[in-house]
């Protein structure tokens, strides 16, 4: 009996990232981005009337907020008993991070489709520094402090292995000040009816935070479970 040839090792499986790894996430960031890019081509050579302009600003402004309130919430489950399997596994497919990334990028394209309004045209520079906007810079500068802060966010996510999870924690825990940043903003300046759409998300983030803080503050106290609860926002 010949002595058998022990079999070569298996190639280690190449490890990705879960946001850019996945080619349906691919496929939609990309599909967004393009949108996006012809809605602001199309305003920009539409500037005189500018009503397609002000449309794509309210609704990248309105989906935005939508998406910043549905990840917050989903970040607040994650790794908590209060998560759902299916919530578990789309985190699984970097789905909390790309909708972080969403809303990064439809907030950022909802402040630029102001630089093509018609009527409240704006420089790059009075979006970019809070404040100096000739149109509601209350309203505009808190816009552009959450998208900041949403930034440090997703930066953080992109980062993470490079972070100790303490840093990283406390800073994921920006998004809740650039939800409440955000919900301001809107308030402020939105020109649409959208009590039930600010009172639904206010709630969803409200609930969810509040379960996600008393459980940490269970855990600290030392009652049972205490050592579950690792991950998440």
């Amino acid at each position: 009996m010949k002595p058998t040839r022990p079999s070569p090792p298996r190639p280690a499986p190449l490890v990705t990232n879960p946001i850019t790894g996945d080619r349906v996430n691919t496929v939609l960031a990309v599909s967004l981005a393009v949108l996006l890019l012809g809605g602001f081509a199309l305003s920009a050579l539409n500037l005189t009337s500018g009503p397609l302009a002000w449309s794509l600003l309210r609704a990248t402004g309105v989906v935005a907020y939508l998406v910043l309130a549905l990840t917050v919430s989903f970040g607040a489950l994650l790794g908590s008993r209060y998560a759902p399997a299916w919530l578990v596994r789309a985190q699984q497919y970097g789905w909390h991070g790309l909708l972080s990334g969403f809303a990064l990028v439809l907030g950022s394209a909802h402040g630029l489709f102001l630089m093509v309004d018609g009527k409240y045209a704006q420089p790059l520079s009075a979006l970019l520094v809070p404040g100096t906007s000739t149109f509601s810079p209350l309203a505009v500068g808190l816009g552009t402090l959450s998208l900041y802060a949403l930034a440090l966010v997703y930066g953080s996510t992109l980062w993470r292995k490079h972070l100790s999870i303490r840093v990283w924690r406390t800073v994921h825990l920006a998004a809740y000040p650039a939800f409440v940043l955000l919900t301001v903003h809107g308030l402020l300046i939105g020109s649409d009816h959208l009590g039930l759409l600010y009172g639904s998300s206010m709630a969803s983030v409200a609930l969810t935070f509040g379960l996600r803080f008393s459980e940490e503050t269970h855990k600290r106290g030392g009652g049972p479970g205490a050592n579950r609860m690792r991950g998440g926002s």
